[in-house]
């Protein structure tokens, strides 16, 4: 081959490269074009955390099958994916506890009698027994809730209330922080935590004008807010939602625990806790100048905002008195919900805007009970646990307490609520005051896990204000946590069973 015929047939070469590399670009082009309309998640972490989620709860399935009747096979595959995609945040959490429910309509309840799936021992149960959680009645008494709460945040009577009893306390840090603690504590116990962190936190930052920047006093304003709004919500059946899913679950055990039987229980608790914080967060973050005063400032509260309070006070009278009137307190949560729904206090806007999410992922983590009662992978799991040991309580806090820590609360009570209720009801009989403590000690475990700016959103909202590190949380939320799981694992079973006795 000569010069010539070797340039043209370069020529020709790079020419024909130069096509395919065009035609590479374009394609590549009209692909990304055609992905760029795809959700960024899928593409994410998120994605790969779901796949290896979805991968290991069906190679636990399939290896269960050998030796187990499917539905109990089904069921642990549920359980895995539920708790790796709660635990990871693979999918938001109310998104999996639907996830939950529909896996467990198709392949336990198999409405469409598909070959394979379904109950291999007795009759699959019906798929309206499984969707039974979106009616369950502590849904009901959660959405009185958040319509409370709406109504006091949309009349600015929770900050003229929180601003007027302030100026109760002085000026003096010790006792402001107290105030702010035990305002927000109270709040919690009727209102989201989320929702009273960011109103509180609102009201801290004027009292920051006479403070140094250094000053480790904005640290404890700060910090007291979060703190006191997780302590808060264990003292009422609305304060969190792990308290309602105990509420639930108990209740398929036949327990009723009412608005003031839990009060009775939950207040005393929050309350010692409020106190060790308040000398906590007054020790570690005191300031250096002893003649520092914090001015607050008074806020009034306008007409609608008086009819609002008329309302709450006659609905937590209503509540913490269902036992003399007889109205459940779910059916009293309806009377918010009429009231300011039909007053125009609560208009379509804010209804939309309520926390629907939180409901969702509640009604997830009952059906998630339901099916492992259901299949019997409750009894299959705590036959693996040593029952007999006289600390499997103390450890089953423990472990909620590390648990929640690191994950949602809700999350947490969903998974370990009914294994603890199903180790109580073996161990002790469907119906006894044991199975009651098991629950409700495991809910205000999950409520006592602060150690980290991660471990509950309160503590995510006061974080995010840039004046608190992660040590900062640990000094305090981590002594709270230990001081809680003792209360609870120590005197719980005492302090439950009394008032069982005295309360029915």
């Amino acid at each position: 081959m000569n010069t010539e015929e070797k340039k043209s047939h370069n020529q020709k070469r790079r020419s024909l490269l130069e096509r395919i590399h065009l035609r590479y670009e374009i394609r590549r082009a009209y692909w990304k074009a055609v992905f760029d309309d795809v959700p960024r998640p899928l593409f994410s972490r998120h994605f790969i955390m779901f796949l290896i989620s979805l991968g290991l709860s069906t190679g636990a399935t399939f290896a269960l099958l050998q030796t187990q009747p499917q539905e109990i096979a089904f069921m642990l595959g549920i359980f895995i994916l539920a708790a790796l995609l709660w635990v990871t945040e693979a999918l938001p959490l109310f998104a999996t506890a639907l996830l939950v429910i529909g896996l467990e309509i198709i392949l336990l309840a198999n409405p469409g009698e598909w070959i394979g799936f379904g109950f291999e021992l007795g009759d699959s149960p019906s798929y309206r027994e499984i969707l039974s959680p979106f009616a369950d009645p502590i849904l009901i008494l959660f959405l009185g809730g958040f319509i409370l709460a709406r109504a006091a945040v949309k009349e600015g009577v929770d900050r003229a209330l929180a601003s007027s009893i302030l100026k109760i306390f002085g000026a003096q840090p010790t006792m402001v922080i107290l105030g702010m603690m035990l305002i927000t504590g109270v709040f919690s116990m009727f209102m989201s935590n989320t929702a009273t962190t960011a109103m509180m936190i609102t009201l801290v930052s004027p009292l920051f004008i006479n403070l140094k920047e250094d000053d480790p006093l904005r640290k404890g304003l700060v910090l007291c807010i979060p703190v006191a709004a997780n302590i808060g919500g264990m003292g009422t059946p609305i304060g969190s939602p792990p308290n309602a899913v105990a509420i639930g679950f108990l209740r398929t055990e036949g327990i009723n625990i009412s608005f003031l039987n839990w009060m009775v229980i939950g207040v005393p608790l929050a309350i010692i806790l409020l106190l060790i914080a308040w000398f906590l967060i007054t020790r570690v973050f005191k300031s250096p100048d002893p003649n520092v005063k914090l001015e607050t400032r008074k806020t009034d509260i306008k007409k609608r905002g008086w009819f609002v309070i008329t309302i709450f006070s006659i609905t937590i009278l209503l509540w913490m008195t269902d036992q003399i009137h007889g109205l459940p307190s779910a059916v009293t949560a309806l009377f918010p919900v009429i009231v300011f729904t039909s007053t125009g206090v609560i208009d379509r806007h804010d209804y939309n805007n309520l926390e629907w999410h939180i409901l969702a992922l509640i009604a997830g983590g009952i059906a998630l009970g339901l099916g492992m009662k259901l299949s019997g992978l409750d009894v299959l799991i705590v036959s693996l646990i040593p029952t007999e040991s006289p600390f499997i309580f103390g450890l089953l806090i423990v472990f909620t307490v590390l648990l929640s820590i690191f994950m949602s609360n809700t999350a947490a009570a969903n998974l370990l609520i009914p294994l603890g209720i199903t180790l109580a009801t073996l161990s002790f009989g469907i119906g006894k005051v044991e199975v009651a403590y098991y629950g409700l000690s495991i809910a205000l475990a999950s409520s006592a896990a602060m150690a980290l700016p991660i471990s509950t959103p309160p503590n995510a909202i006061a974080y995010a204000q840039g004046t608190l590190v992660s040590k900062d949380f640990i000094k305090v939320g981590g002594i709270l946590s230990v001081a809680a799981i003792l209360l609870i694992a120590l005197f719980g079973p005492e302090v439950i069973g009394f008032w069982a006795d005295h309360l029915k």
